[in-house]
């Protein structure tokens, strides 16, 4: 449960325009043909009604009918927005990671994998790219911090240690710096 929720993204909204996109095309037909099925049914029980008062017929009163078609269509609708909102997060979310692992390749930075949530869609295009890492990592351009070369980094970094009782700031020592990659 604990690894659940840590990995659980913060946002709904990753990316307006790409999840904007995607629950469109995946809601508008379908809602378009709810409202059709509504419409007909409104048109349908008001002319079976007109009918009968033609014929002076006594029919029960539709609109138990009508009340619950419309209240289906409601329910069906929130059901098709939300799940449409639901996979286009498992499409813009790695879509704005594997965007990010760029950005972190076009700077330098080798020593890191690509991890997508179980559920995401794009693992391929992740999977691949993480090929692509391990390929570079073994193949290293100049200037590049690879895993081997972050791993030997924080081996010779000193621990850092507690700072003793009383000891002030001016006392502390000073964290270690990194050696930033050069393009």
């Amino acid at each position: 449960m604990a690894a659940h929720s840590q990995n659980r993204r913060r946002q709904l909204v990753v990316n307006k325009p790409l999840q904007g996109r995607l629950v469109l095309s995946m809601a508008l037909f379908p809602a378009i043909a709810l409202a059709v099925i509504a419409i007909v049914t409104g048109v349908w029980c008001t002319r079976i009604m007109d009918d009968a008062m033609t014929a002076d017929a006594e029919l029960p009163d539709m609109m138990p009918l009508f009340y619950l078609v419309i209240g289906f269509e409601l329910l069906a609708g929130g059901f098709l927005a939300f799940t449409s909102l639901k996979v286009s997060h498992r499409i813009a979310g790695p879509a704005y990671r594997l965007c990010k692992s760029l950005e972190r390749i076009r700077t330098g930075d080798l020593a890191f994998t690509v991890k997508l949530r179980l559920g995401d869609h794009l693992t391929e295009v992740a999977d691949e790219l993480n090929r692509t890492l391990d390929w570079l990592n073994a193949n290293p351009p100049a200037g590049c911090i690879t895993r081997s070369t972050a791993a030997a980094a924080a081996a010779a970094a000193p621990p850092p240690s507690p700072a003793a009782p009383g000891a002030t700031a001016d006392t502390a020592p000073e964290p270690a710096t990194t050696a930033t990659p050069q393009n």
